[in-house]
Order: C-alpha cells, then sequence, then structure tokens
C-alpha cells in the first residue's frame, strides 16, 4: 500500500497537537474522496506502436495535414522495420529480430499507396536472403495466410493484372519455398490449426488458378505454392485445371482411399516411431555434392558430374518440386564453375529434347502422361538470368547467354534444339501449326527473362555489351514470333521492372534497382541450407604434396640468367579472405570490404599507439625508481645523523658494534667527518 504524504499549510500559525490531527484526518478524507485513480500516473504510449486502429486511421484519413502526419508516422515505421530486418547484412545481426519484422512489414502493406509497395517490397527482399530458420515456421505460416487472403479476396478479384498481384505471388513463393524446405529437414510438427488455415487459403488459390493460365511466370508460382501447399498440409487441393479429365480425378480418388487406409494402418507404428524423414532422390543427392565439390575445389568434380547426367532420367519424375530443386543447386554452381554450367545445359537440352517424342505420343494415345513439366524449363530460364548477371566472370556470363555452339553461323529453318541457350531456345517450337504448341511457354520465359535482364543491366557500364546483345535478340524475335501469347511477355516484363520503386537500402545501389525481380540469395540460401541437412559435415581441405620441379634442360648454345628474387607482393583484399576461410560466393560488397580495411588500419595503428604506450610506462617506471632510491638514501642518512647525535654511534642501526683499539682513530675521523657534513 503506497504512503500517503498530504501537505499541511499552517494558515493560522502554530496549533496544538490535537488541532493538527483533526486537520490531518480532514484532509486525507477529502483526499480519499477525490478518489486515487486521478492521482496515478498513466503509462505513456509508444506514438511507433503498430496497431490495427493506426493502419484504421491511416486509411480512413481525410485531411491533408492529418495524412501526411500520418504518412510521416508511417515512414519511420519503416526505416524501423528495415532496421529489424538487417536488409544491407544479409538477416544476421544483433539488432535484427525476423518475426517481429516480417509482421510489421505485413503489417504496413495493408495501408494504402507507397507504404504498401515499399513494405511488400523489403519485404520480399528479406525473405530473398535471410536465413532458413525452424524458429520462423509461425511467422511463416502468418504471412502465407496474409497473402493468400490478400490475394483470393481482393487482388484476383480485379479484372486486370496489377503489380501488386505479382509482388504478393512472388512473395508467396519465397514463403512456401522455405515452409517446404522446413518439412523436408524434418520440422514437420506444425499445428493442425495452421495447416486447417492454410488449406483454406489454398483452395481458394485453386479456384483463382485459371485466371492465370496466360501468364506463365505467375503460373508457375501458383502451382508452386498448391503443390508445397499440398506436401505441408498432407492433403490434395484439387483446382479447376486438374478437374478437365475424369482420369485425374479418378486417380486423385483412389490415391485418397489409399492414403486413409495407409494412415488407418500405421498409424499406431508411426506414434511409437520419432519423427518421419524425407529422403531426397539420387539427382538431388548428386547436385548437392557438385555444390560442395564446387565449393571446396574438389578434384572429383568431374566424376560427380557424370553421376548427375547419369540419373537425367528423373527429370521427368511426377514430382517436379525436387527437380526444380536440383536445377536450382545447379545453377548456384554454375554461376562459379564452367563445367558446371555445360552439364546443366546438357540436362535441361535433354529434358526437353526428349519431351517431344512423348508429347506426339501423348496426342497420339489421348491420355495424360507425367512426361513433360513446363515449370522446369521455365525455372531455367530464370536460373540463366541469375547466371548472366551474377556469373563469377565475364566467360560464364557470355556463355550463359550465347552457349557452348558455334554462334557464327544462322539457323533460319532449323527448328531443332541445338542448345540450351537464349538464342536456341527462342527459335524452337514443334513443326505444326495449331495453337497447342506446349512449348511457347519456354519461347515466354526466355522473352520476360531477357526483358528483365535488359532492366537489371541498365547503368552498368561494363556490360553495354550484353546489355546490346539481349536487345538485338528482343527485337530479332519480335519479327520472327507468330504467338501472341509469347509477345505478351515482353509487356508484362516492362511494366512489372517500371513497377519498383527505390527502398533506399544504401548509397551503393543504383536507383533502377530491381532487387526484388533478380532473387539472387535464396538459391544460395536453399543450396546451403539443404548441403547442412543431407550432406555429412566436410573436414579440412588438406592440399597433396606436389611433385618437385624439373630444372630445365639447357642447350650448348644458351646461357643459364641470373636468378632474380622475386619480391614478395602483398596478398589482394580477395586472396587474404580466401586464405582465411571465407567462402567465395557470394562475396562480400564494398561497404564489407571497406568496413575490413578501416578495422585492419585501426588495428595496426592501435598496435603502435600501445607500444608507444609500453615505451612511456618503462621510462615512467626507471624514473619513479630512480627518486625512490634517493629517498631511501636521504632517509638512511638523516638516520646516521641521528644516531651519531643522540647515541654517539657510527654502526648501522642492528649492527653490532665491534671496538678496537685501532678502531678509536677511525671513530674520531668518521665523528669528524659527520660534523662537516
Amino acid at each position: 500500500m503506497p504512503i500517503l504524504k498530504v501537505p499541511v499549510r499552517y494558515n493560522f500559525g502554530i496549533v496544538s497537537h490535537d488541532e493538527h490531527e483533526k486537520l490531518h484526518r480532514r484532509l486525507v478524507t477529502e483526499y480519499l474522496k477525490k478518489g486515487l485513480a486521478d492521482f496515478k500516473i498513466k503509462p505513456r504510449r509508444n506514438p511507433f506502436e503498430l496497431t490495427e486502429e493506426f493502419i484504421e486511421n491511416f486509411n480512413n484519413a481525410s485531411e491533408t495535414e492529418r495524412k501526411e502526419a500520418f504518412i510521416d508516422l508511417a515512414k519511420k515505421m519503416l526505416v524501423r522495420c528495415k532496421r529489424r530486418l538487417g536488409l544491407n547484412i544479409l538477416g544476421c545481426g544483433k539488432y535484427v529480430n525476423l518475426p517481429v519484422a516480417w509482421t510489421e512489414a505485413i503489417m504496413l502493406s495493408q495501408c494504402k499507396g507507397e507504404i504498401s509497395e515499399e513494405a511488400l517490397e523489403i519485404l520480399g527482399i528479406s525473405l530473398d536472403h535471410a536465413p532458413i530458420a525452424p524458429e520462423h515456421t509461425t511467422i511463416l505460416f502468418f504471412v502465407a495466410e496474409c497473402i493468400l487472403y490478400k490475394l483470393c479476396y481482393d487482388a484476383a478479384q480485379k479484372p486486370y493484372l496489377f503489380s501488386c498481384e505479382i509482388k504478393l505471388l512472388k512473395l508467396g513463393f519465397l514463403v512456401f519455398l522455405r515452409l517446404l524446405l522446413l518439412y523436408l529437414f524434418g520440422y514437420q510438427r506444425y499445428s493442425e490449426e495452421h495447416k486447417y488455415r492454410l488449406q483454406t487459403g489454398l483452395k481458394a488459390l485453386a479456384a483463382c488458378e485459371m485466371c492465370y493460365q496466360l501468364y506463365p511466370n505467375i503460373l508457375f508460382m501458383v502451382q508452386f505454392m498448391l503443390k508445397a501447399g499440398e506436401i505441408i498440409c498432407e492433403t490434395a487441393v484439387v483446382s479447376e485445371s486438374q478437374l478437365e479429365s475424369q482420369e485425374n480425378l479418378e486417380e486423385m480418388e483412389e490415391k485418397a482411399l489409399h492414403d486413409t487406409t495407409s494412415t488407418t494402418a500405421s498409424s499406431a507404428a508411426e506414434s511409437n516411431s520419432k519423427q518421419k524423414q524425407f529422403r531426397i532422390k539420387p539427382f538431388l543427392w548428386h547436385s548437392l555434392l557438385v555444390w560442395v565439390c564446387v565449393h571446396n575445389s574438389s578434384s572429383e568434380i568431374d566424376a560427380v558430374l557424370m553421376h548427375v547426367l547419369f540419373y537425367k532420367e528423373q527429370l521427368h519424375q511426377k514430382n517436379w518440386l525436387e527437380s526444380v530443386l536440383a536445377l536450382m543447386v545447379l545453377g548456384e554452381s554454375a554461376k562459379l564453375n564452367m563445367s558446371c554450367l555445360k552439364i546443366l545445359m546438357d540436362l535441361v537440352k535433354y529434358f526437353i529434347s526428349s519431351s517431344v517424342p512423348l508429347q506426339k505420343q501423348e496426342k497420339s494415345n489421348k491420355k495424360k502422361m507425367s512426361c513433360w513439366h513446363w515449370q522446369i524449363g521455365y525455372i531455367y530460364t530464370n536460373i540463366l538470368r541469375e547466371i548472366c548477371l551474377h556469373g563469377i566472370n565475364a566467360d560464364l556470363q557470355k556463355t550463359a547467354f550465347l552457349g557452348f555452339c558455334d554462334c557464327g553461323k544462322e539457323h533460319e529453318n532449323d527448328k531443332e534444339l541445338r542448345g540450351a541457350n537464349f538464342p536456341d531456345l527462342l527459335n524452337f517450337c514443334l513443326p505444326s501449326d495449331d495453337y497447342n504448341d506446349p512449348f511457347w511457354v519456354i519461347r515466354y520465359g526466355v522473352i520476360y527473362n531477357l526483358v528483365i535482364l535488359r532492366s537489371e543491366l541498365l547503368g552498368d557500364v561494363n556490360r553495354e555489351g550484353l546489355r546490346n546483345a539481349v536487345w538485338r535478340t528482343l527485337q530479332k524475335q519480335k519479327g520472327t514470333e507468330k504467338d501472341d501469347r509469347v509477345l505478351d511477355a515482353a509487356k508484362v516484363a516492362e511494366v512489372e521492372a517500371k513497377g519498383q520503386i527505390n527502398t533506399s537500402l544504401s548509397s551503393k545501389e543504383p536507383s533502377n534497382s530491381t532487387y526484388l525481380l533478380s532473387s539472387q540469395c535464396i538459391g544460395w540460401r536453399v543450396t546451403t541450407a539443404m548441403c547442412h541437412h543431407f550432406l555429412p559435415p566436410i573436414g579440412p581441405n588438406i592440399p597433396l604434396s606436389h611433385l618437385p620441379e624439373r630444372k630445365p634442360v639447357l642447350l650448348p648454345h644458351q646461357k643459364l640468367e641470373p636468378v632474380t628474387e622475386k619480391k614478395t607482393k602483398r596478398l589482394s583484399l580477395r586472396e587474404e579472405l580466401l586464405q582465411a576461410g571465407v567462402p567465395k560466393y557470394p562475396y562480400p560488397d564494398y561497404l564489407t570490404r571497406t568496413d575490413m580495411e578501416l578495422r585492419r588500419i585501426i588495428n595496426a595503428q592501435w598496435k603502435r599507439e600501445l607500444q608507444i604506450r609500453l615505451q612511456l610506462e618503462e621510462k615512467l617506471q626507471e624514473l619513479e625508481r630512480q627518486a625512490k632510491e634517493k629517498l631511501e638514501e636521504e632517509h638512511f642518512r638523516q638516520i646516521m645523523i641521528w644516531r651519531l647525535e643522540k647515541l654517539h654511534k657510527t654502526t648501522r642501526p642492528y649492527e653490532l658494534p665491534f671496538k678496537h683499539e685501532d678502531t678509536k682513530a677511525a671513530e674520531a675521523s668518521s665523528s669528524t667527518q659527520l660534523s662537516n657534513v
């Protein structure tokens, strides 16, 4: 109970003790009548707290001054959200709090205008490069539910395709990709409530799937979300496109009956067993081995690549999600190694070429076959664009665009697939005049990614040649392409590229940055996370002993040149990072390298200052020691004078006197010396 101290004013001078008590009781009763609630200190509310009330007031603000105040406050909240997301440090840092930041970003996306667009933009950047951790499962479910709700009940109801709708679908792709990886890693203990709400949103998304049939770039993300959602929720979601054939419906019913019987039979066994583990196919497993060999500069990479080619038939498997993940892993390896790029192109060339006879067989037999998964061909075009953008050197970027074939020859009438580069994929189509060419999706993806590639290369002076080659390829294809669906890819990509806003992440990024379109870090995150989980750890890389170099054999008329000692050249910062064990990819950016160089200079300067301080301390200690010795000598001299005056002794204290007849003269002489002193 608080102690109440009521101030008492002596208006009538000094009063007696009884009157003082009465006055005190009267003031206390008046104080209690007013109530303690009026005197309590109310806690101040945080003005930057993001609540549903703030979002409602933001959207309903009508006055101009009030709107500007809300916009200013929302921008400050976005700045705080960027700091918590750690956009410049890949989502890892002292002040990074990804669950809270993702929640704030998805809530700010409900505001109208530019605030919503920038919130979606920074959320997409964070989902692209943030680490994959099991503690993010709950917030990922929440973000997935919000995205599905906004897509199905707001964006999909509009008659036209909007850029905000494409951003939401890309966010959904990144979220479901992370949830799928966490499911494959064994974190399968999701609550039934989360699964039920997610399944409800997926059913609504499946009903909207038919709206995106003419846009393969959007349809790929929709089908990826549906396919991953089926695996996560462990239930099949039937879409309208799957209901076209009665055979698929019967297959799904048989599968559902088989699943129910198998679950009832194995429920008792699974209750006592541990959490079930997911086993990847050999094709994906060897793709991960390729990344490990490239990352650790292993000499066994050629043998591993041959094993990858051996399992190329698994690209036609029914579950195309693993094939997509495997191509993403091989794409990350192809950014660093030319042999990996060659194998990747050969795999896709075989996949498309082998799908042509199967597709003709499908038409003749009128039976649905799981032979041609266009999603694999489309994701390959995205991976090829990423290699052109973020390859380790110019040769890799040029080869990814033009391929390994002879590019100087023209093959106008050749409709067969000669390679898996951009020009060859654009020239490939079935020799038929009907509108049912299934490979138009590949050409659509190539044109879409070439337009995005041209917009991302804008302003890069060092790669103007690549941008000009992209422009010439696009102009040539626009003149020869007859399918209007393929030409629509350029319009969608141009609108999407122009719709990007500058998030002001750092000064090193240009104003026309299209970070969300490129998704340059999600492949690296997926690859490293899968390698850490599915592959055993690798020990230190011990270099093998090299053979001694042979001395050159000199001819009689040749003279041996004097050997000059090579001056030790200082290593560059990148070489020092490689020797220190820092991974080769991703490379540190300009700010990171300057910070490391500044830290090195500061450490060197601090060592010099520390050495100077140590030398000064040694000199001060020496001076103190000399001063102390002088004081001790002076003190001893005063003691000896006092002993001579008081005790008439010349011996030191605690020293036994030794008197002799011959010493009397010495004592007399010492006494005279002391008197003189």
